[in-house]
């Protein structure tokens, strides 16, 4: 039983490093010209939505799962769209000018 809750606290760490990601992609976003901007500020959004998730899961773990469910929301505004968005729309390559002959 040790070791498991030493997993569910390495996993709760790595959720850190997951939202931590986040914020670098959604300025990525926010500056590119292909994808919409409101898609990189849900990504800064669930960043620190993950974050607080994991922050008060190791710091205080009573208030957990209050915290959780607020930030459900968020946590899934953030990264869905984005995953449709690259599916569905995705880069479109442009074709190069033929060589003049």
């Amino acid at each position: 039983m040790f070791f498991l809750g030493l997993h569910r606290q390495g996993l709760v760490v790595n959720a850190i490093f997951w939202g931590l990601w986040l914020f670098p992609f959604g300025v990525l976003v926010m500056r590119s010209g292909f994808v919409p901007r409101i898609l990189g500020v849900l990504l800064i959004v669930n960043c620190f939505a993950y974050l607080a998730v994991s922050l008060t899961s190791l710091l205080l773990p009573s208030y957990a799962s209050v915290v959780a469910r607020v930030a459900v929301i968020p946590e899934a505004a953030g990264e869905l769209p984005i995953v449709v968005w690259l599916l569905i729309k995705g880069a479109k390559v442009l074709r190069l000018p033929a060589p003049a002959s």
